[in-house]
């Protein structure tokens, strides 16, 4: 084989095999072809976003460093638009919507959040594309009583009026793409939030809707209007924001009933839904769900998922998240993790979901901040190729192909308690001899923990995986870009 060169890697060993011909390696630990593309892989990844003036570059920052290619943002009709000024909703009151009104956040803090500056900054993230959720409205637009206590006196759908919830969307869109200037290719309007999630279900999120009897799908028309409006707001913009939904938490009959018995579930160009994992390493039913809705043939976003049991706390949670995205990418699941940060107005367990603290915890990064930072930095957007570990531990391969870069990431999770020495890795049908081998501890930072060159054909390296943990081994090589040589009329 050739010389063997041995490097400590944040506590492991890695041993690169530098071989100075070209044999064919022995069966390996870990593998992934190069060749064998199993799965597009998902075209968004995410998480939930929140904002305050005050924290502004924290925002920003954060946002740029972990990289997403989407983010979920909700605004609420209930502050944006708390008082009916203007009963005719032909005519858009600019004056009464409060998009440019710093607003307070909560009553624990006299931090403010301004939904212009928040949009502006959404904008300004080369790259980012921003996924719109509604909800609670303003109590003149219901039926429903306001929630007791909740900021706002924010009431349940559905609105009592589509004529006037179809000016407050149209305003929301037209705000976006004519005043703040965002792409309307960047933007997703998500139709609706929860339809199913039945009042006093949730001990802490009081409920989106309310049914004056049954449950939503005795009042499908109640939910499809709202669909339809919805989209004839958007197509009043500009037809090219895109309309998602309908972020079921329960299960798919509600969205499955509007694509089978409703004109208005043409309008969905996207199936989105909720699920929190209880308890344990456990997805089956959210993988359920999205088996469920693949038959329509449109793009499946979770854009709202976490654990119940690990949160996003300590290695424990970094493990979960670690796994969970390797489980989703697999499905082609677009994953939007919900929340970025831990936020004053959710209450336990979904704060300690937060992949940062707040301001009262210095904004200390938790160990699932850097999982989802190396994910959407190195192996997020590639195709999903074929590969192989063994028994126990959780591998996603991705590749990325430019025009002058072919990239192999390989996301490896022992969730085990043992570590696993001296595993061979072995990269088939990589384009090239020689390749630049990076690996990340997914767990502690952004940075590269061992840098190194790697040789052969397969392309091999050796590792010790260290218990509870969770590494990204990137195998790339510059590829040669020819370009062409004009030659003066008359020269050789």
């Amino acid at each position: 084989w050739g010389r063997h060169r041995w490097l400590a890697v944040g506590g492991a060993l890695v041993s690169l095999l530098l071989s100075a011909g070209t044999p064919q390696a022995p069966a390996a630990d870990f593998s992934a072809d190069f060749s064998v593309v199993v799965a597009d892989g998902p075209s968004q990844w995410g998480t939930n976003v929140w904002w305050t003036d005050q924290d502004a570059s924290l925002w920003t920052e954060r946002w740029a460093e972990l990289g997403p290619s989407q983010v979920r943002i909700v605004v609420s009709h209930a502050a944006v638009e708390s008082e009916n000024d203007n009963p005719d909703p032909d005519l858009i009151n600019w004056s009464g919507f409060q998009f440019e009104t710093p607003i307070t956040m909560s009553d624990v803090t006299t931090r403010t959040f301004t939904y212009r500056a928040w949009f502006e900054a959404l904008r300004d993230q080369p790259g980012l594309d921003v996924l719109i959720h509604f909800s609670y409205l303003a109590p003149w637009l219901t039926d429903n009583d306001p929630h007791p206590g909740l900021l706002f006196s924010a009431a349940p759908y559905p609105p009592n009026d589509l004529d006037e919830y179809q000016e407050f969307v149209e305003a929301v869109v037209r705000y976006l793409v004519e005043v703040v200037d965002l792409p309307p290719e960047r933007l997703t309007i998500e139709a609706v939030n929860e339809p199913d999630l039945g009042c006093s279900v949730d001990p802490v999120t009081p409920c989106f809707w309310a049914w004056s009897e049954g449950g939503p799908l005795q009042h499908m028309d109640d939910i499809a209007g709202v669909v339809r409006v919805t989209h004839e707001a958007i197509q009043a913009v500009d037809a090219r924001v895109a309309l998602v939904g309908l972020a079921e938490c329960c299960g798919t009959d509600v969205v499955r009933e509007l694509l089978d018995h409703y004109p208005e579930g043409a309008h969905l160009g996207g199936l989105s839904y909720h699920y929190y994992s209880p308890s344990g390493y456990h997805l089956d039913e959210a993988l359920g769900r999205a088996s469920a809705l693949a038959s329509y043939g449109r793009p499946i976003y979770l854009d709202e998922y976490g654990s119940r049991e690990y949160q996003s706390e300590g290695v424990g949670g970094g493990l979960w998240h670690s796994w969970a995205l390797v489980t989703l990418c697999e499905a082609d699941i677009a994953p939007l993790q919900y929340p970025i940060s831990e936020w004053p107005l959710l209450g336990e367990p979904y704060n300690s979901m937060g992949l940062f603290e707040d301001w009262r915890g210095d904004w200390e990064r938790k160990p699932a901040y850097w999982v989802y930072a190396n994910f959407f930095g190195h192996v997020a957007g590639g195709e999903v190729i074929s590969a192989t570990a063994p028994p126990g531990v959780d591998v996603l391969a991705t590749r990325r192909v430019t025009p002058g870069e072919a990239r192999v990431a390989l996301w490896v999770v022992n969730r085990a308690e043992t570590a696993l020495t001296d595993q061979s890795f072995s990269i088939y049908n990589f384009p090239g001899q020689r390749a630049l081998l990076s690996v990340y501890d997914n767990l502690a930072g952004p940075t590269a923990t061992f840098v190194a060159a790697i040789g052969g054909v397969p392309l091999v390296f050796t590792a010790t995986l260290l218990a509870q943990s969770s590494q990204t081994f990137v195998v790339s090589r510059t590829l040669l870009v020819y370009l062409p040589i004009v030659l003066r009329e008359g020269g050789s």
